[in-house]
């Protein structure tokens, strides 16, 4: 089968799938970079989208955003299947965070009309999935739940590195995640457990770095972005990593800290207990104090060997991509 692959940006999950397609369909992938207002961009990669969607069978967004709604539209007009996978804020509704399509009358137009005009829709979690239904309209007839998947030879401890009494918590610093992920707490609740040592991983963008640094105790290092082996070796290190997020479709940085036996932490809230189940700790008051009285409990526990075995058990990259290649074929033999 021929598939074009849209995407906005290729994280590694996105890889994955692209990954799992070409293993066994011919794919063709375009990069959509036109918004807002950039229209030289958005010329040129609606021009790849008519000429990719002239040559495929299927189209495969990956978002229900901007470009999911050109691809699906131009699926339609030409007669061919389009799959959209519901990832993150293209379904979510966080109005008390700023967060999510659906919390913006001008965003969400894109995401009801792909989701409701897509042939097939793929949602990483139960919660995304009811997200996806309630808040985007889809058809519950169309969805399919397929979890992200994580390659455990991949993700394991490094040999020779034990682990410290580091705390962990992985992503991008910006505006957004500083209200989603709860950084504020994470960096506020290394005060009151002085002898571990906290640390946060990911690049910096905008001012809200200044703002965590600010209200930082001596013992929180931010490293900036750290890929690869190095991240490899973070989680390694890292006895507990926390998570206290007030949305998550998933959680991948989750699975993968588990998978390298870090104890996670993480809130009741969205797609996070799907993930965790009761191979960590959960914390219901959003404080730094309550954080850091958990982070205290996680530390002295054993979990790890259990959080990285449910992970294996239940996320395998092989199961993701039995059930993407399936979902493909059955959405393909109906055309």
């Amino acid at each position: 089968m021929k598939i074009l692959f849209i995407y906005q940006e290729l994280g590694t999950f996105v890889q994955k799938d692209l990954d799992i397609l070409c293993s066994a369909h011919e794919v063709c992938s375009v990069q959509f970079t036109g918004r807002h207002g950039m229209i030289r961009n958005s010329i040129s990669d609606l021009w790849r989208l008519w000429q990719g969607a002239l040559w495929c069978d299927l189209t495969f967004s990956w978002f229900g955003k901007f470009h999911a709604f050109f691809a699906v539209l131009l699926s339609r007009a030409l007669d061919k299947k389009a799959v959209v996978v519901a990832g993150g804020d293209d379904v979510a509704y966080e109005p008390e965070i700023d967060y999510g399509m659906f919390a913006y009358w001008w965003k969400k137009w894109c995401p009801l009309f792909a989701f409701r005009y897509a042939d097939l829709i793929l949602s990483v979690s139960k919660f995304n999935q009811r997200e996806t239904i309630e808040n985007a309209k889809a058809e519950p007839a169309k969805i399919s739940l397929l979890y992200h998947g994580f390659d455990a030879q991949r993700w394991q401890s490094v040999d020779g590195v034990e682990k410290e009494n580091l705390v962990l918590t992985v992503g991008g610093v910006t505006g957004e995640t500083f209200r989603k992920k709860g950084l504020d707490l994470f960096v506020q609740s290394a005060a009151y457990l002085p002898n571990a040592l906290f640390a946060l991983v990911g690049p910096w963008q905008g001012g809200a770095i200044e703002q965590l640094k600010a209200i930082a105790p001596p013992n929180v290092t931010f490293t900036g972005g750290v890929y690869g082996e190095d991240l490899l070796r973070m989680y390694s290190r890292a006895k507990v990593y926390v998570q206290v997020s007030r949305h998550e479709s998933f959680g991948c940085a989750v699975a993968e800290a588990m998978l390298c036996e870090c104890v996670p932490l993480v809130t009741r809230r969205a797609a996070l207990p799907e993930v965790v189940g009761d191979c960590g700790f959960y914390v219901d008051e959003l404080t730094s104090e309550a954080v850091a009285e958990r982070i205290k409990q996680a530390l002295q526990s054993g979990l790890g060997p259990e959080a990285r075995q449910r992970i294996q058990s239940l996320f395998p990259l092989e199961r993701r991509r039995e059930q993407l290649l399936a979902a493909i074929a059955e959405v393909g033999v109906s055309s």
